[in-house]
């Protein structure tokens, strides 16, 4: 079973920063060099100094970060809570297209960390080199963990809540209204009935990350690191978990957007030759600009009518909605991949449009060439107008479609979820010395 427990946090001080507003951050993936620099101009606290260092665009010094952050815990603009905590997170927002509000709360905690092959944790998606690379020498800088990974747990969420819902009524220890207008609440719990009770409710569920597979699988390379360094070390010891924040996966608050591909720079590029090879695996019908906007503002698979996604040819302003064929046999065009992955709409994308109509090749779609990843739609098709070839407007991603891919223990195409919004970094942080009262100070 899962081993969830409470963590005593390091969080801002309300004493010297009563308003968190000016110093959370973003997740580091998502911080453009633009951001960065207004982040540090926003506060000369902000958690951007710690995530991602102080040289806007550059890799952080991290060594010179845990220093930094050393020196907030002496100056007390940080501090250490003196118990272990669970906190609870509350994110309020709307969505393009609808009219109520969304709210999605979390719980955060440490989570042991175990092998993704086995076990019950999963992971959802491929991940690369480099940003573990980045990741790995962040947290052997700080021996903490800056960022929660965003995970799911299954099962009755409506229990969890029930626990935890007199918390609710309490006065936030923040309450931030964020850049993007998302309400953001956030307390500390240490209640024993409380803490005892989430950590028995949670052992019980399968965890699915979510976001952070970077995060996590760092995080449990440096725990192996340092268990090789020291066999003799405690397994209770603070590297051996991860701090994670849990969200119930059938909450009515959980939102999963998708991911567009813009394609772009392609030499001899033709739609017109395109579109003949498509219509061996798609039925292909014509959009007016009105239909893709009402489909931006419900984005899923039952909207679209079927398994596919939308091109819009920026040149000739046209749109196309492609819906795979019935009588297409996926297994013999895509021998070798399992069922749950090959129907996923960006694996049709990424198989029959990028690679076998534009003969791009998987080493191409990680790097990242001729290609450009947006969430936002209208952001999307603004820069299709400006310099794209072709833009796919794809539909979300199904949790059906996540579990029986992550429970194969297989990994979906990059980009294929995004969970919404993301989770702020800067509220609390998980120093591997302050995990259990026993093993202060021991890293």
């Amino acid at each position: 079973m899962p081993d969830i427990r409470p963590l005593q946090g390091i969080r801002y001080n309300p004493e010297k920063i009563p308003d968190l507003s000016p110093v959370v951050a973003p997740p580091y993936d998502v911080i453009d060099p633009e951001h960065h620099s207004r982040l540090m101009d926003r506060d000369p606290v902000n958690a951007v100094r710690l995530i991602l260092g102080s040289s806007p665009g550059q890799p952080g010094n991290y060594t010179a970060g845990a220093a930094l952050m050393k020196q907030w815990l002496e100056k007390r603009i940080l501090i250490r809570d003196p118990q272990p905590c669970y906190y609870i997170i509350e994110d309020t927002f709307t969505l393009p297209g609808r009219k109520d509000p969304f709210r999605r709360w979390a719980i955060i905690g440490r989570v042991r960390l175990e092998p993704l092959e086995n076990g019950q944790i999963f992971a959802h998606e491929r991940t690369h080199s480099g940003p573990k690379e980045d990741r790995l020498r962040l947290i052997r800088a700080f021996k903490a963990n800056l960022s929660q990974v965003f995970s799911l747990f299954d099962g009755d969420h409506v229990a969890v809540r029930n626990l935890i819902d007199p918390v609710f009524s309490r006065t936030a220890m923040a309450d931030i209204l964020d850049e993007k207008g998302i309400r953001r609440r956030f307390w500390a719990v240490s209640d024993p009935e409380i803490v005892n009770g989430v950590s028995s409710l949670l052992s019980e569920r399968n965890i699915y990350i979510a976001d952070g597979h970077h995060r996590y699988e760092t995080a449990l390379a440096y725990s192996m690191e340092i268990a090789a360094a020291d066999p003799s070390c405690s397994p209770q010891r603070g590297s051996n978990f991860v701090m994670m924040a849990l969200v119930g996966m059938k909450d009515p608050g959980l939102a999963i957007l998708p991911v567009h591909r813009l394609l772009k720079s392609f030499e001899d590029f033709d739609l017109e030759k395109i579109l003949p090879i498509l219509s061996r695996t798609f039925s292909i019908h014509s959009l007016s600009k009105e239909d893709v906007l009402a489909f931006g503002a419900n984005l899923s698979q039952e909207y679209l009518g079927g398994r596919g996604f939308i091109l819009y040819d920026p040149a000739g302003g046209r749109s196309f909605k492609l819906l795979l064929r019935n009588e297409v046999d996926l297994a013999k065009r895509m021998p070798g991949v399992s069922a749950p992955v090959r129907r996923l709409e960006v694996t049709l994308a990424e198989q029959f449009l990028m690679m076998e109509c534009l003969k791009m090749t998987p080493e191409q779609i990680s790097r990242q060439e001729h290609l450009a990843y947006y969430q936002d739609l209208g952001e999307a098709l603004i820069n299709a107008d400006r310099n794209g070839q072709l833009l796919i407007i794809m539909p979300s991603t199904s949790l059906d479609d996540l579990v029986a891919v992550t429970e194969n223990r297989e990994r979906m195409p990059q980009k294929s979820t995004f969970f919404y919004p993301k989770l702020l970094s800067g509220l609390v942080f998980y120093d591997h010395g302050s995990g259990d009262p026993t093993l202060a100070g021991d890293r």
